[in-house]
């Protein structure tokens, strides 16, 4: 039921312009989790004329590589793998956009659906993954952006843990150390480890 009305807020958004939409095209919220632990939150599918995106199987994509670094699993297994563990990795900008400039637009225009999909999951757990992610969780639930956004940090919101992360594609290039702190975030268990996590 989720599954179909976030589908459907997707499908009825005409606020961008866009390439395509990836979250319709690959049925993204199929790979809900029956029970949505840890909301995860990236950046945007690959900008430009791309066939790929984390959820299209069929095509190289490397942020799924990247998730298979830090989560330690072969590519084939990152979705289940997350699904499984009650993690669900959703993007702060839905649509496939033009260009890697109008990201931080259409990231404005998204963050309803954002909302949307934090009222409709309840996850005690938000990563916002990369500087586009954290803007959007910061502006939804009233909290300021990590002063580094090249480490890891953590603070709540209410009774939600949030933590803020490199972008998985930087944590492959540049910050590989990094990887079993954020496996933990994400796929751990509830204690969120605050000092080794620079907690705030």
């Amino acid at each position: 039921m989720e599954a179909k009305r976030l589908e459907a807020a997707v499908g009825s958004c005409r606020r961008c312009r866009f390439v395509d939409q990836p979250f319709l095209l690959d049925r993204v919220y199929s790979w809900l989790p029956r029970k949505v632990r840890v909301l995860a939150v990236g950046e945007s599918p690959p900008p430009g004329r791309k066939a790929g995106s984390l959820y299209h199987l069929e095509a190289f994509d490397r942020l799924r590589l990247s998730l298979s670094l830090i989560l330690g699993v072969r590519m084939e297994e990152v979705l289940e793998t997350l699904r499984r563990h009650g993690v669900f990795f959703t993007a702060a900008v839905k649509c496939r956009p033009p260009d890697r400039k109008s990201i931080e637009g259409m990231r404005r225009n998204c963050v309803s659906l954002l909302r949307g999909e934090l009222e409709a999951l309840r996850p005690r757990r938000v990563v916002a993954m990369g500087r586009f992610a954290s803007a959007s969780v910061c502006e939804l639930l009233g909290l300021c952006p990590p002063d580094d956004q090249r480490t890891l940090s953590w603070t709540r919101a209410g009774e939600r843990e949030v933590f803020f992360t490199p972008h998985p594609n930087h944590l492959f290039r540049f910050r590989r150390e990094l990887c079993p702190l954020v496996r933990e975030v994400l796929l751990g268990g509830s204690d969120p480890f605050p000092r080794r996590a620079g907690g705030r």
